[in-house]
């Protein structure tokens, strides 16, 4: 059955998509055994990607993380008047190309870009950080799901506070890239505490204003527990509200992350998703596998999640769903 909804959605794509729909198809046909894939993974490395091919992408990423970290270090520098640092520059840049395939939904493709520009001597807790994805301005459900969303690019100034060991905040000022000119504001705290021996408990409160969309918040409340050396069990519980869209939305899941080796992790996720208006109700369940890995040492990843999600704007029609994210990293610090 999936495999037959799958290729429905496969032959309404664009003529361009069709190879890498029949790719990511081949893959979630793995996706059910991680040795299966990570064979797979390599012996198509071996075939596609020849040493030179893999040479060139090395040498051209190696010489873009040189400079966004360069960059970093000289803005600190002139920020702070002095031209000669030994302090490590933690600059970073992210390209992420997210792929979604769905039986219902057909094919998405978005291209993200997220980063951070580290200011360690101009202050100890500045950065000025930039996104193509508004999180806060999606909606919960979007977040949780991996729906393909228009985003909208933002950039501004964070400035982090320790406050103790278990306590952490932070203070984002800045614009939304759209005119007119959007400031924002938001805040975010943590905190981490251990319940006794076993279980953890974690709690996130972000609060944010826009001049357009008015404000919001996200609450996030989390008991973890480990399963053995390598798994770990995660109950989240998520509220949201955004005074543009008039409405709370709530989530629940059950989560089991599995360490398989040193970055390269398997998840599985049982939950569901609602809104409060007109009333409570629940609007979306669902199951994922999320398989995420390596490919180039740490700086080149690859991320498979399956998904099968029974939604109430479908009459409760299960959806097959694939995501296939892949994601670089820039950067030039140890």
């Amino acid at each position: 059955m999936h495999h037959t909804l799958t290729m429905r959605a496969l032959l309404k794509a664009e003529p361009s998509a069709i190879k890498l729909l029949l790719t990511m198809t081949a893959i979630a046909m793995l996706c059910g055994n991680p040795g299966g894939l990570l064979q797979a993974a390599e012996m198509d490395a071996a075939t596609t990607v020849t040493p030179s091919r893999w040479q060139w992408l090395e040498g051209t990423r190696e010489q873009m993380s040189r400079g966004v970290t360069a960059l970093g270090r000289n803005i600190d520098d002139w920020l702070a008047g002095e031209s000669i640092s030994e302090e490590t520059n933690e600059t970073f840049l992210r390209l992420r190309l997210q792929q979604q395939l769905g039986s219902l939904n057909g094919y998405h493709s978005k291209f993200k870009v997220g980063g951070s520009l580290d200011l360690p001597r101009t202050s100890e807790r500045w950065k000025l950080i930039f996104e193509s994805d508004n999180q806060e301005l999606n909606s919960l459900q979007d977040n949780i799901l991996g729906e393909n969303v228009s985003g909208e690019t933002t950039g501004g100034f964070r400035y982090l506070q320790v406050l103790t060991e278990n306590w952490e905040l932070s203070h984002d000022v800045g614009l939304r890239g759209r005119l007119p000119v959007d400031p924002y504001y938001r805040t975010r705290a943590r905190f981490q505490h251990a319940l006794g021996d076993v279980w953890s408990f974690g709690f996130s409160q972000k609060l944010w204003y826009y001049r357009t969309d008015g404000w919001g918040y996200d609450t996030d409340v989390k008991f973890s527990r480990p399963l053995g050396a390598d798994k770990v069990l995660d109950v989240s519980s998520n509220v949201k509200y955004q005074q543009s869209r008039k409405q709370k939305e709530f989530a629940q899941s059950v989560t089991i992350h599995q360490s398989l080796a040193e970055l390269r992790t398997l998840s599985y996720s049982l939950g569901l998703v609602g809104i409060s208006e007109p009333n409570i109700r629940v609007s979306d369940y669902y199951v994922e596998s999320r398989y995420r890995r390596a490919i180039r040492e740490d700086w080149l990843f690859l991320e498979l999640a399956p998904q099968i999600i029974v939604s109430r704007d479908e009459n409760w029609r299960p959806e097959p769903r694939l995501l296939l994210n892949l994601e670089m990293l820039f950067f030039d610090f140890q």
